[in-house]
């Protein structure tokens, strides 16, 4: 279906792939190595002439130069505009590629003269950040640039127009040498800017059409091209095509104009739901023509990225759907069936289907959900609304706000319009916390181990303290880099599609958003909590062994201690259903979330916790050494908010019984995810699923990722792999062909604990 479209992109797009320093094709790279040239000479002639402009008024100009130089490309036969040429293909936003790179270039290292403490703090906290040896952290390091959603709600009621009008009225209010002025000059730049770049793809289409190009079907969508270009992102949408155009136009240009990772293309059962309806009964649109705008919409990303040969496919391309909009009402329409359908249909991994459901969602939703994903269509992940928004109302969001939460990345929340939550602020592995407080390693001296403790209420305060130390030290050394840094990342263009920004006349990353969150990725929860439980039990319940025999055990690996190892294997565990286990997991993960949303980040915003771990648990996992619970060196820790893996589980409610006692919304948002493997068999039937949903739901489940799998089909895969290509599964926050994948990652998918249906 649509073989026309894809190898028209497939062609574009292996020639636009990333390869060392530029594009993979050397004649394509000359050509866009030229325009860029071209931009990065006039902005230095440029910031020569202007050397005291406000970074926002630099980034503002890049835009309009970009506007200026850009050669948009229009596909064959399809009537989307989207592909600017300014960056590789494999990219959904952040690349060292597009002229926005202008700004961190040229920039940076004059920041970092001006500012030496930034180079002395990163020297200061290099070994931190080392993964592969320490394991600690994997971090951005100074900003999230990454899990970005743009303000959709927004540009489809009023369009980049009202945004403009919203502009200058602002700047009127400021005095013209302040810097608010200098925003609101900025965003009205970048915002005219990227109503001339879809101006320019509306010159290509008509210009195609004045020569007489393509047959019928390509003329006609070259018509609707030419004419929804002259009208979008200025205006908001009329139609349902417009408002797909609006979408996808606005989160791919503003991703290489920006140089930002937007990583959602939007609520699109609540945005474009009433559009279709009003299409429909004007008879402006039949359903069959619906769903082919929805699939062809939908195509790109799988062929920009090159899903079926890439080991890690991430295309961190998310769409919302389901859930409740701004008055609470449930949402589930046509588009969101049509969507649903057309992705299965396709055989598509990408974009990711980010589910939303409440109390209220209809069965048929979830049976249509239950229906592609029992037929191996991977690629959901299912979000409980009762436990995000009570979490985001807990962090101080509006209520109005917080039904339009949005997911994207991965599950990462973000609230759409209103702010940036840095959705992966860093990652931390806390077994590794609770590893280097009772043993210490030679390579990392914040803190020095524990010596002894008389109770286990006096080791677990002591760790508290110690926890609570570490995250005052990693945010004061991240917030002041922040602070000298933020001016190479500013972003009026992404900052005009925020609300507070226009209004406060400050960018995003000074803190000019409604909202202004970082979020703390927290992995290994469940892995920590059996650590802790495991110290209480050994060597202060049951006196098998004191705090220095442990520790020397656990340097031995537990080599020659295999019935104290058995001993603690068979501890009770977090996610096995047992109340103690479970309630001093939820005080740690209170105490815990208490430290960190104690912290207020560079921009004035709050730190917040997730359990969204992707696929750290196991890449952390390689530097984790043997711990009290049982594992060895380098085992597997957990994952999301879910149990660990060092015993199994079959009964699929047994975990959900604790997530009962957990209170997830200390999380403040946060994401919390739990994996569950299930088999393929006939007794799981879209109605079962669908009653699973909701006993996660009333269980407090936060946020379920499944997968369906057979696992005589993944081990017969990976040897056989030309008679399985079509096999989808759910690595993290990802899904992906398995066949494509590398055999590490095929085997940790394989060993995965397989509930029992």
């Amino acid at each position: 279906m649509y073989e026309y479209q894809k190898n028209a992109m497939t062609s574009y797009y292996r020639k636009t792939k990333l390869a060392g320093k530029g594009y993979a094709d050397p004649a394509a790279d000359a050509a866009f190595q030229k325009v860029r040239s071209a931009i990065f000479a006039e902005m230095d002639a440029y910031y020569a002439a202007h050397p005291d402009l406000p970074s926002v008024r630099l980034k503002s100009h890049i835009h309009t130069l970009m506007a200026k130089y850009c050669e948009p490309v229009i596909f064959p036969e399809h009537p989307f505009f989207f592909e600017i040429g300014m960056r590789e293909a494999d990219s959904w936003g952040l690349s060292g590629l597009t002229p926005a790179c202008w700004i961190r270039e040229r920039l940076g290292p004059e920041i970092r003269e001006a500012h030496p403490i930034i180079n002395e703090l990163e020297r200061r906290f290099a070994n931190l950040y080392d993964v592969r040896n320490l394991g600690l952290l994997s971090s951005t390091a100074t900003f999230d640039t990454d899990h970005h959603t743009l303000g959709y709600t927004e540009l489809m009621k009023i369009g980049v127009n009202g945004l403009l009008e919203k502009a200058r009225k602002s700047r009127d209010q400021f005095a013209e040498d302040s810097e608010e002025y200098a925003y609101c000059l900025a965003a009205e730049e970048s915002l005219l800017a990227l109503i001339r770049v879809a101006e320019k793809f509306a010159d290509r289409a008509e210009g195609k059409l004045a020569c007489g190009c393509g047959g019928e079907q390509e003329r006609k969508y070259l018509s609707m091209m030419a004419r929804a270009a002259r009208r979008i992102p200025a205006n908001p949408p009329e139609t349902f095509y417009e408002g797909l155009c609006m979408l996808l136009f606005t989160r791919e240009a503003i991703a290489t104009m920006e140089n930002v990772g937007i990583s959602q293309i939007g609520h699109l059962d609540r945005l474009l739901g009433g559009l279709y309806e009003a299409d429909l009964a004007a008879g402006r649109i039949t359903e069959a023509e619906a769903r082919e705008l929805v699939g062809i919409w939908m195509l790109h990303t799988d062929i920009k990225f090159d899903l079926e040969n890439t080991e890690w496919p991430e295309t961190s391309t998310c769409v919302q759907l389901g859930g409740c909009d701004e008055t609470g009402a449930a949402v589930y329409n046509m588009v969101t069936r049509m969507f649903i359908e057309e992705h299965h249909r396709l055989h598509l991994v990408s974009p990711k289907l980010n589910c939303r459901y409440c109390k209220d969602s209809p069965d048929e939703y979830l049976k249509l959900i239950g229906e592609a994903v029992l037929a191996g269509h991977n690629n959901f992940v299912l979000i409980n609304d009762d436990i995000i928004l009570s979490g985001l109302l807990e962090s101080g969001v509006e209520i109005e706000d917080a039904r339009l939460f949005v997911n994207g990345g991965c599950q990462e929340t973000m609230i759409e319009g209103c702010g940036h939550t840095e959705g992966v602020a860093c990652y931390v592995s806390i077994p590794r916390l609770l590893d280097l407080f009772l043993r210490g390693d030679e390579r990392f001296d914040l803190y020095a181990p524990i010596e002894s403790a008389d109770t286990f209420e006096e080791f677990y305060a002591r760790f508290l303290d110690t926890l609570r130390y570490f995250i005052n030290l990693f945010t004061d050394q991240r917030n002041t880099r922040e602070q000298y840094l933020k001016k190479m990342l500013v972003s009026p263009l992404f900052s005009a599609t925020q609300t507070g920004c226009i209004e406060t006349g400050r960018d995003y990353t000074c803190g000019g958003a409604k909202y202004n969150f970082s979020t703390f990725s927290l992995v290994g929860l469940g892995t920590a909590a059996d650590i802790l439980y495991a110290v209480r039990a050994l060597v202060y319940e049951k006196r098998l062994v004191t705090l220095d025999e442990l520790q020397e055990i656990l340097a031995q690996n537990w080599a020659g201690y295999e019935s104290l190892r058995q001993e603690a294997v068979a501890l009770p565990k977090y996610g096995h259903n047992d109340p103690e286990a479970d309630a001093l997991a939820n005080d740690f993960l209170s105490a815990l979330s208490g430290i960190i949303c104690a912290r207020k980040n560079e921009r004035g915003g709050q730190y917040i916790p997730s359990l969204f771990a992707y696929y750290q648990f196991e890449t952390l996992s390689k530097a984790l050494r043997a711990t009290p619970d049982g594992r060895h060196d380098w085992e597997i820790m957990s994952s999301g908010s879910g149990p660990s893996g060092i015993r199994p589980i079959r009964d699929l409610t047994t975990p959900l019984k604790s997530m009962q006692r957990m209170d997830f919304s200390v999380c403040r948002g946060g994401s919390a995810v739990l994996d569950v493997q299930l088999p393929a068999t006939n007794h799981l039937t879209p109605d079962l699923f669908a009653s699973f949903a909701r006993a996660c739901r009333q269980y407090s489940c936060p946020t379920l990722q499944p997968n369906v799998v057979s696992l005589e089909e993944l081990q017969d895969a990976k040897v056989h792999p030309e008679q399985h290509k079509n096999l989808i599964v759910r690595i993290c926050g990802l899904s992906a062909y398995f066949t494509a994948l590398n055999p590490t990652v095929q085997d940790e998918i394989i060993a995965r604990n397989l509930y029992a249906v």
